[in-house]
């Protein structure tokens, strides 16, 4: 789609806020949908960044979507898609507007900021929870400089569990079976301790399912799998008008089978394997349960202490553990197993804001940020075991396959400041300005890592076969590649610590414009940042001890918001064009002895231009319907990978079109409940997953369809469920390692989207 042709669209598009508020108002429907729409949004704890695009999911819409990880909010969001290096249950990678990262590595940051009840998750281990009790989802499309503005280059999503009741009582219970052995159970209570003062609320989720992806070798389990348990305790003190305290304590555990490697474009000649798999099949040898672990605590203080100003303070502490053993080959003979990815993260952030309220025409909101994580991550990798290798042992014998492992600790710390300020210079216009200083430093301490091969070729389909006989490769200098020994011990010393600092300023613009009380159009100038990353795929020599440098992004973003039909229909639009410079992601190349290697690099200068539209409605009492659309087109300016120029390539996990679409039609009424028959679906255009845009590792266009029948009772719900109805089969992450030549092992490592899953649930409310 050309320039002209994409703003003659989102043209017609900010326009339609205005035209559509000339419609008819005479719609009768209930309200609540338009209370979802219009409160979502003011319901924000940092209301004042009001205008931007922003999305907010209800606890029914999420429901109705069947969202449980926090990957699944895409289908629901514009200009929005996720890719998994690691299966569902762990680290979901989000690319908005075309801002994303690749880098798999378990001590990276993304640059689509998470929040979870306002606490900054910084990395994978602190990611993998499930999404359970919520009250609401709210996605910032765009850069968040000033006040969500922790590594939120291309927007920020945010979770926010239910609180507990001060008034009355409540509670639910959902019980729930599907194919793949699913059970799944999940239910909350709650309710007042003291009338008004205090109250608590108690959540729980256990998910249970055989996993989906098929071995050929006889005996091993469908990988894929979930065994996952989730708790949240909440209690809220309210002794004033003017002050609460909200204390919420969680703890996760997910196991099962770990995710399916699927071998794309097989090379006969390199890997030996002649045989065919089907779509959802691999040919894993093994399948070890995953070990993902999150406990977190968060306290959030509230006090009004003048009828004017107000204080908040937000303080977070999570633990995060991360333990998967995996055959990433997806074929049954060694080529790229067993792969063992470790971290475990301990992370403490303190946020502090003062605002005003109803002060005249002059607001500010304002404050600082603490927030400091430490990360032990630790990656073994095994490549072709099963042939001889690249090492030698002193007296003369050769090793089998080429292995690597390492080992660090990474610490980062980050302050910051803030300040937002409004100025309503007239009933109908208001100027905004913000601007957000950040200090960030990382230090990287302990680090060795390791190469060698295998005594003898394996002779089982155990990962442990046999053992690997190691030898220093960083932290001895130069590597020996004589002293080769079992063990993963450090080889006498460990890497001097290395360390980067970086400080950076944001700033923020805008005005908005109520032409009348349901439209208000915007304009806004915001910048991004996210704070330097080290290669954690360093094995072979210093050289690779690098750190990517910081990425910024400028946005220009022009928007409109409009409620229609007396509030029963919403209609928001935007068009944005982002200046992108030093993007981080990852590359790859050839390793000495056979095998892929993968460093974090910036692309030196990127464009996106896009738009997108949201539409939601009460088209009578018994139908509600919403559309997305989302429209993108981004390209590499300054890029240069493996000696060639990559300007022009598209951005990774950018589609030029997506598009959405639910209903809700109630369509009948007993006297027992309403039945209502629900249905979303989703397309998605072609997408690369490399920034070199290979083509045989490429998503072509694609498209889901989920649907949902449920009898509404005052007090129960039963409830049949499909999601992918049509058992599209299509990739959720791609990684071109087929060609030797690069360092290729002879097939494309993917990971494919998960088939047709269907149910039954039921649910009681008290």
């Amino acid at each position: 789609m050309g320039n002209a042709r994409l703003g003659a669209a989102l043209v017609v598009a900010l326009a339609g806020g205005a035209l559509l508020a000339a419609w008819p108002r005479a719609v009768h429907a209930d309200d609540e949908l338009a209370e979802v729409i219009v409160t979502a949004e003011r319901r924000s704890e940092k209301a004042q960044d009001i205008p931007v695009a922003i999305t907010a999911i209800s606890s029914a819409d999420l429901e109705q979507r069947g969202i449980r990880q926090a990957g699944d909010i895409a289908a629901a969001v514009p200009n929005l898609t996720i890719s998994s290096a690691y299966g569902e249950e762990a680290q979901p990678s989000f690319t908005l507007r075309g801002v994303t990262t690749s880098d798999f590595s378990q001590n990276q940051s993304s640059p689509i900021a998470m929040y979870v009840d306002e606490v900054y998750k910084s990395v994978g281990a602190l990611q993998a929870l499930q999404v359970f009790d919520l009250d609401r989802v709210e996605v910032l499309r765009g850069p968040q400089g000033t006040l969500y503005g922790k590594n939120a280059t291309g927007g920020a999503i945010s979770f926010y569990s239910k609180n507990p009741s001060l008034a009355d009582y409540d509670g639910y219970a959902t019980l729930g079976v599907g194919n793949y052995d699913a059970r799944n159970v999940r239910a909350a209570v709650g309710g007042p301790v003291i009338d008004g003062v205090l109250g608590w609320r108690a959540a729980v989720l256990y998910e249970e399912r055989k996993g989906w992806m098929d071995s050929i070798v006889p005996g091993v389990r469908p990988l894929n799998g979930v065994d996952a348990l989730a708790g949240r305790f909440s209690l809220l003190f309210k002794p004033s008008d003017t002050f609460s305290a909200l204390l919420k304590l969680s703890v996760s555990r997910s196991g099962g089978t770990p995710y399916g490697a699927h071998a794309l474009n097989n090379d006969p000649t390199v890997t030996g394997f002649t045989g065919n798999i089907g779509w959802f099949q691999n040919g894993a040898k093994y399948a070890i349960d995953k070990d993902i672990r999150s406990d977190s605590a968060s306290l959030k203080l509230e006090w009004q202490f003048t009828p004017h100003l107000s204080l908040t303070s937000v303080t977070g502490f999570d633990f995060g553990k991360w333990y998967e053993k995996s055959d990433d080959g997806g074929l049954p003979v060694y080529l790229d197993d067993p792969n063992t990815y470790f971290s475990s993260v301990n992370a403490f952030s303190q946020e502090v804001r003062i605002a005003t309220h109803d002060m005249g025409p002059l607001e500010f909101l304002g404050g600082a940020y603490y927030g400091r994580d430490t990360v032990h991550a630790t990656v073994q990798f095994h490549f072709f075991d099963g042939f001889p290798g690249a090492f030698f042992l002193p007296s003369g014998q050769e090793l089998y396959g080429f292995d690597e492992y390492n080992n660090f600790d990474q610490i980062r710390e980050t302050k910051a400041a803030f300040l937002n300020m409004t100025f309503a210079a007239t009933d109908t216009v208001t100027f905004r300005a913000g601007v957000r200083y950040t200090k960030d430093s990382i230090a990287i301490k302990n680090f060795y890592a390791l190469e060698g091969g295998l005594p003898s070729a394996p002779t089982s389909l155990l990962p442990d076969d046999t053992t690997t006989l190691w030898t220093p490769t960083i932290a001895a200098l130069p590597a020996t590649y004589t002293s080769f020994q079992t063990g993963l011990q450090a080889p006498g010393a460990t890497y001097p610590e290395l360390s980067k600092s970086n400080s950076n300023v944001s700033f923020k613009a805008g005005a908005d414009w109520k032409p009348m009380d349901d439209v208000m159009m915007y304009f806004n100038f915001s910048q991004g940042y996210r704070g330097a990353a080290f290669n954690g795929q360093a094995y072979n020599a210093p050289a690779e001890l690098t750190f990517a440098q910081p990425e910024k992004l400028n946005s220009y973003e022009l928007g409109v918001k409009s409620e229609l039909w007396e509030r029963r229909a919403m209609l928001n639009a935007a068009l944005f064009y982002y200046n992108y410079r030093d993007q981080q992601f990852l590359d790859t190349f050839g390793l000495p002895g056979g095998g892929s290697g993968f460093r974090v690099v910036n692309a030196p200068k990127s464009r996106v231009a896009g738009g997108e539209v949201e539409f939601r409605a009460n088209l009578t009492s018994d139908i509600s319907v919403g559309a997305t659309m989302g429209l993108l087109q981004s390209k590499y300016q300054e890029l240069t990978l493996h000696g060639l120029s990559r300007a022009g390539n598209r951005l990774i996990g950018a589609p030029n079109f997506s598009a959405g679409a639910n209903a809700d039609w109630r369509a009948a009424k007993f006297s027992v409940g309403d039945l209502h028959v629900q249905v979303n679906g989703n397309y998605y255009s072609k997408q690369y997953y490399d920034a070199l845009n290979t083509e045989r590792i490429a998503q072509d266009g694609y498209a889901l369809v989920n649907g949902r029948i449920v009898l509404m009772g005052p007090r129960y719900e039963i409830a049949i469920w499909g999601k992918n109805l049509a058992n599209k089969q299509y990739l959720v992450y791609g990684l071109a390692q087929r060609n030797p030549a690069d360092g290729g092992l002879g097939f494309d490592y993917a990971l494919v989207g998960e088939p047709r899953t269907y149910g039954l649930e039921l649910t009681a409310k008290f």
